[in-house]
């Protein structure tokens, strides 16, 4: 062996005729009724398991006239053919591999881990947002505790499936050691003093799931696109078709309110006292954008021709929930909505409210004013979504997410019948296709009576 000096090895033979026999069952069809049908296993060591598909062992079934000369015979065969294997495919990973020519083309022996590094490095230097570098920073932990030592040239696609699907155990194993940390760091005085507490109990540990699998094969595969671009390597083989299909992209959750809850929902908004809160449930409600979006309007952002008052989503709270940038979506996310009477009658009272308030504290109300807080400074998001979970539990809406006044207005707008195209214009979506792929489900079926309706139109003409 050239890695490593741990061999493959069998497990003790397992006799199935006899297992078979204390079941009650036949023994097995065999060409020679002299021999006994046994069971070989190779248990394989965590490190090696990406050279076998991830498989925790591997079985034979053999027949042997006797113990000690055939079956021993057989088992060494076993473990001779496996080790073989497993010494050519470290091989053919670079491992055993002298003199490469790292000059080649596609003959990169630069291990994935540290060229994924490099990778993040170059596009932190101004091509993308601070957040972007930290999620991928994030996702090659996972990259480099399960293929990070492989040459990028050397990775396959079985490589990146057994990676994928070490995300979840991964994610336990981290969240179970800062636990651990945190528990100690308990136990310190100084923790004592500033919490005034040693016994606050932990919220259950968060567990990586399709979400991050999805996530990490999106890296990689932009990572070898990088590398194939590079001629570091010749094949993105990331893009295998067995990865889309098991590591889809998972869906946004789609939690609507029904029409009839809809409609308590807004009598709920609509017995609140001018102020804030109701400005922003009414928002959300009424035009389906994002929570991060409403906090970020300001008076600027409203315009009125006397016929229909718009608002015009340019900025939204950052990830920080205490930020405003330039939207950081995609540019379908800048867009124009247009509100009902009511709705815009009270944010027009409210921003009235709140320049009086703002004239008696000495302050000079402007065109930048943020509408949807109590305060001249941005609302955090965490403090809106306080009060909008007090809100909910005294209306009858308790568990109810912000996002579902989002899905509420695309799915309720499609199930009366709005063209599906201007429901994506209005919720943001870069295209039609992926308010279609949302909300499926919700929109009406407009091809029942097409066959009659079509037939008659044939009649109709003859």
């Amino acid at each position: 062996m050239k890695l490593g000096t741990k061999k493959l090895k069998c497990d003790k033979p397992y006799d199935i005729d006899e297992a078979r026999k204390k079941k009650g069952l036949p023994r097995r069809k065999r060409s020679d009724s002299r021999t006994t049908a046994y069971e070989l296993t190779i248990r394989i060591p965590e490190e090696y398991r990406t050279y076998f598909d991830n498989k925790k062992k591997l079985t034979r079934v053999v027949f042997a006239l006797n113990r000690k000369d055939d079956l021993k015979s057989q088992i060494e065969s076993f473990e001779n053919e496996k080790n073989a294997e497993l010494e050519r495919k470290q091989e053919e990973r670079g491992y055993a591999r002298q003199g490469d020519d790292r000059n080649e083309p596609g003959r990169c022996m630069t291990p994935l881990g540290s060229y994924a590094e490099r990778y993040i490095d170059i596009r932190s230097n101004g091509s993308v947002g601070k957040e972007t570098i930290t999620s991928e920073r994030r996702l090659l932990q996972y990259v480099d505790a399960v293929i990070g030592s492989i040459p990028i040239c050397k990775v396959t696609a079985e490589d990146i499936e057994g990676c994928i699907l070490k995300v979840p155990e991964l994610s336990e194993k981290w969240a179970l050691e800062r636990r651990a940390a945190w528990e100690e760091n308990r136990k310190t005085a100084r923790w004592a003093k500033k919490h005034g507490t040693l016994v606050k109990p932990f919220k259950p540990i968060k567990v990586a799931g399709p979400g991050m699998q999805a996530k990490v094969l999106k890296f990689l595969r932009e990572l070898m696109n990088y590398a194939l671009e590079k001629d570091d390597i010749t094949k993105n083989v990331a893009k295998a078709k067995f990865l889309t299909r098991l590591f889809k992209k998972s869906k946004p959750l789609i939690d609507p309110l029904m029409a009839d809850d809809a409609a308590r929902f807004l009598q709920e908004v609509e017995k609140l006292p001018l102020g804030y809160l109701k400005v922003t449930l009414l928002l959300l409600l009424n035009t389906g954008m994002r929570p991060e979006e409403m906090l970020a309007i300001r008076v600027g952002n409203i315009t009125s021709d006397g016929n229909e008052t718009i608002i015009s989503i340019t900025s939204a709270l950052d990830r920080d929930g205490k930020t405003i940038k330039d939207y950081p979506k995609s540019d379908a996310g800048r867009r124009s909505l247009p509100v009902d009477d009511y709705t815009a009658d009270t944010v027009r009272a409210w921003i009235e409210l709140k320049s009086e308030m703002m004239r008696k504290m000495g302050l000079k109300p402007s065109m930048s004013m943020l509408v949807c807080g109590p305060e001249m400074i941005p609302r955090t998001y965490q403090s809106w979504h306080r009060d909008w979970m007090r809100f909910a539990a005294e209306a009858g809406f308790e568990g109810v997410r912000p996002y579902a006044l989002r899905h509420t207005f695309a799915t309720l707008n499609l199930a009366n019948g709005e063209n599906i195209k201007t429901v994506a214009v209005l919720m943001g979506h870069a295209s039609s296709a992926y308010t279609l792929d949302l909300y499926a489900a919700y929109v009406p079926n407009t091809g029942i009576g097409i066959g009659t309706r079509y037939m008659n139109f044939l009649r109709a003409a003859a």
